[in-house]
């Protein structure tokens, strides 16, 4: 009677034995590769999210105002939500990730600068970039503005955004002082530093990846060096 392998011997075949090895060593080694080939498409995919929007599509909002004198007022820089989108579509094409809102408003209650009671409107975007994950943001505007729900959304949806990196670098600035006009618009806006234009990030990514340093200390350092445009 022969045994339960089917060989006289009792013993496996050595070709059988050497295919299985292989198989095992060949399926482990394509998945090791996968793997790294994953890392280091989140890697490179993340550090091109950070890198700042071109100088053309940045626009400056005014945040505070002087009251007497010279009418003055601080500005720092922004994108429209369009932008952020474009980054996305580029990258990842229009598939690529997937947007979810939800929108509630809040009780009235008297507004501090007006003494106005009204509401809030809260809108919460959830961001999934697929092989990334998904972060979500919260935007809020009043309720008697008439663009109220498209304000916070453009709001939750660029901080959801901000979450993978993308326009974060925008939050390194405090803000700078300049003349208005009648309309209280900036008559001049400020030049942005090199460091907050595509081709001045990227030279100061290398000079931090040289340093090993972290991206907040390659901003530090790129603000130190006054990186050119």
């Amino acid at each position: 009677m022969s045994p339960a392998n089917g060989h006289a011997d009792g013993s496996e075949n050595c070709y059988e034995i050497g295919a299985a090895r292989l198989a095992t060593t060949s399926v482990a080694s394509v998945q090791l590769a996968a793997t790294q080939l994953a890392s280091e498409r989140i890697k490179d995919l993340v550090a091109e999210l950070e890198i700042p929007f071109d100088a053309m599509v940045i626009e400056w909002r005014v945040t505070n105002t002087t009251k007497n004198g010279k009418p003055r007022g601080q500005v720092i820089p922004y994108a429209d939500q369009r932008a952020y989108t474009d980054r996305l579509n580029t990258l990842l094409t229009p598939a690529g990730c997937t947007r979810k809102y939800t929108v509630h408003t809040s009780a009235n209650f008297e507004r501090s600068n007006d003494q106005k009671t009204v509401a809030k409107v809260f809108v919460t975007c959830e961001l999934t970039i697929f092989g990334l994950g998904t972060h979500s943001a919260t935007g809020e505007e009043w309720a008697d503005d008439q663009n109220a729900c498209t304000s916070a959304e453009a709001q939750a949806f660029k901080r959801a955004c901000c979450c993978f990196g993308l326009g974060r670098y925008l939050y390194y600035f405090t803000g700078a002082w300049v003349d208005l006009d009648d309309r209280k618009q900036p008559k001049t806006v400020p030049q942005l530093a090199g460091w907050a234009t595509p081709g001045g990030w990227h030279v100061c990514s290398q000079m931090g990846a040289e340093l090993d340093a972290s991206p907040v200390a390659e901003v530090r350092l790129a603000k130190r060096l006054s990186v050119p445009i």
